[in-house]
């Protein structure tokens, strides 16, 4: 490929990207943060779970993770909990807040993404979605 169409590439991508990433940030709203809503997602789908499970799923520090459920904790969407099985373990949890809150910015998420790309076709969608696996197979 030649240089001109990689610089264009790169340039549309992080265009792109960041035009995307402002458009999520505003549909989230002071409410909750990207990284809060991987959070309760991550619980979401797994269950109640330790902090340093968390951190490894989302390969992030523990320092990390303990200022985001904090932050959770504080804003009622999570829970820390000792685990029935071993009272010394703690484990965070979502709380039925922290459910319809993720319910309602996944539904309004779902909404943006339908209306951005409302005008491509079936067959540029899926055309897209094999583009984009491709590119992380190719992953370096």
């Amino acid at each position: 490929m030649m240089k001109e169409e990689m610089f264009k590439l790169e340039q549309l991508f992080r265009s792109v990207f960041k035009m995307m990433k402002q458009d999520i940030n505003e549909i989230l709203g002071k409410e909750i943060s990207s990284g809060e809503l991987s959070v309760i997602r991550f619980i979401n789908e797994k269950g109640a779970m330790k902090a340093s499970d968390l951190s490894k799923l989302m390969e992030v520090s523990a320092s990390h993770i303990t200022s985001v459920t904090d932050s959770l904790v504080e804003k009622e969407l999570i829970i820390r909990e000792r685990s029935l099985e071993d009272r010394r373990v703690v484990e965070l949890a979502l709380t039925t807040k922290g459910e319809e809150v993720l319910s309602r910015l996944d539904q309004k998420k779902s909404e943006y993404f339908q209306k951005l790309f409302q005008s491509f076709e079936k067959e540029e969608i899926a055309h897209f979605i094999k583009l984009f696996e491709k590119l992380l197979e190719n992953k370096l």
